[in-house]
């Protein structure tokens, strides 16, 4: 919470320093493209990767002694835009992002049947995918305008197992290996921003998204998943 504050505050900084700049036209209408980046968090239960791991200590026969694990379901999102601004108020937009991984390590020292040893374990879930909206602007002067999205992102829900395990004599049972597996889903998105027109074809902005209950049971549970996001978009 405390990341996705200071990340906005740097946004509001960002977007001061542009509205000191020249004037520009109004919106245009026609085709635009654009880029964006910032941060991701989802809504994600601990207890599902706790569980995992203890069914990979389970079945790689490693019985812990002592733990240290580590949970981050924060990360980096980006990704690319493409739309077509039909009237003053509306517009079309899909696009391709992704949007940042929730991930859990544990280091382990116990014991193996015949051998004492270590195991690492690593779980990353991850989303990927497209996205298409509808888009209705707000305008507020020339260069400033509201923007809120409503569509669907079609999610690729990426789930990635890393298993490194070390006997102090012996190769463990089933040794070091790794495993990787996804799943589809479609879920509801949404969003709300602030955008500033500069140099006659340029629009910055600064916007919150939520996809709503991404992901499944088999890659990490379903979650909300929430964007705090810098976009750069050029019309033509």
């Amino acid at each position: 919470m405390k990341k996705t504050a200071r990340f906005a505050s740097t946004l509001l900084c960002v977007l001061s320093w542009v509205a000191a700049a020249q004037d520009a036209v109004a919106a245009e209408r026609g085709l635009y493209v654009g880029g964006y980046g910032g941060q991701s968090s989802k809504e994600a239960e601990r207890d599902f990767y706790e569980l995992f791991n203890d069914d990979i200590q389970t079945i790689t026969f490693f019985a812990p002694t002592q733990e240290t694990t580590r949970f981050d379901d924060s990360d980096t999102a980006f990704g690319l835009v493409i739309g077509y601004r039909l009237t003053p108020h509306f517009a079309i937009e899909g696009g391709y992002a992704k949007l940042g991984q929730v991930a859990y390590k544990s280091r382990s020292s116990g014991n193996f049947p015949q051998d004492a040893g270590t195991e690492d374990i690593g779980i990353d879930t991850e989303v990927t995918g497209y996205t298409v909206a509808a888009l209705g602007m707000l305008p507020l002067s020339r260069n400033w305008e509201l923007f809120a999205r409503a569509g669907v992102l079609f999610a690729d829900n990426k789930i990635t197992i890393r298993v490194t395990a070390e006997g102090q004599q012996f190769l463990p049972p089933l040794g070091s290996f790794s495993a990787a597996g996804s799943r589809g889903s479609t879920n509801l998105h949404a969003g709300l921003g602030i955008s500033r027109r500069f140099l006659d074809a340029y629009d910055l902005r600064l916007e919150y998204q939520r996809a709503f209950d991404v992901g499944d049971g088999g890659t990490g549970g379903k979650g909300d998943l929430d964007l705090m996001l810098l976009g750069l978009i050029v019309t033509f």
